[in-house]
């Protein structure tokens, strides 16, 4: 159960040969950050997500955003929406980029109503207009998904391609606590 629930969060323990035997590595008690095994990257090892990739991403996010934000693709800045949707891939697990499209259009549809207030709050005409600047980009939607599969991850990897920390930090904070049925203003 333990090593279930370890590999579901990216902290897979890895095999190393030690003295006599084989013993399982436990992640690197000064980052924090587990070694590489079989299974591809870990948290904390970074990869260049493939074009095609990006770009079925990036479809899923537009489609979702468009019907959120009523707008279309001219309105959007197609090269910044792609650099996050690059960020949020370089979170996901080796095995799973095949079906992350997949997932994260599911993903989208189940959220549908948070992302609708997350827009109607700080998208253009919003009560907070212009202190999310992401909600500018359909990108945001694959970076809301990655703020509750693997947050820590992102931010490291936010931080890794100097981003500015505070707007991941305001989009973490809105998806998470600002945009629950409860907190339906």
């Amino acid at each position: 159960m333990l090593l279930t629930h370890l590999a579901d969060h990216g902290l897979d323990l890895v095999e190393t040969s030690v003295g006599t035997g084989d013993r399982r590595a436990l992640p690197d008690r000064h980052t924090g950050v587990g070694r590489p095994s079989a299974r591809g990257a870990e948290p904390g090892q970074e990869r260049e997500a493939p074009a095609e990739l990006v770009e079925r991403v990036l479809a899923v996010c537009e489609q979702h955003y468009a019907a959120v934000a009523g707008t279309s693709s001219e309105q959007w800045d197609q090269e910044s929406s792609r650099e996050l949707v690059d960020i949020a891939l370089r979170t996901v697990h080796l095995a799973e980029p095949e079906t992350h499209p997949q997932a994260l259009d599911a993903y989208l549809n189940e959220h549908r109503a948070r992302l609708e207030r997350l827009w109607r709050r700080y998208g253009p005409g919003g009560m907070f207009a212009g202190e999310l600047v992401l909600t500018d980009l359909p990108g945001c939607f694959a970076l809301c998904e990655r703020i509750e599969t693997t947050p820590l991850w992102l931010e490291g990897i936010w931080a890794k391609h100097g981003q500015e920390e505070t707007a991941l930090e305001r989009l973490q904070d809105s998806w998470l606590y600002d945009t629950g049925e409860k907190d339906g203003r």
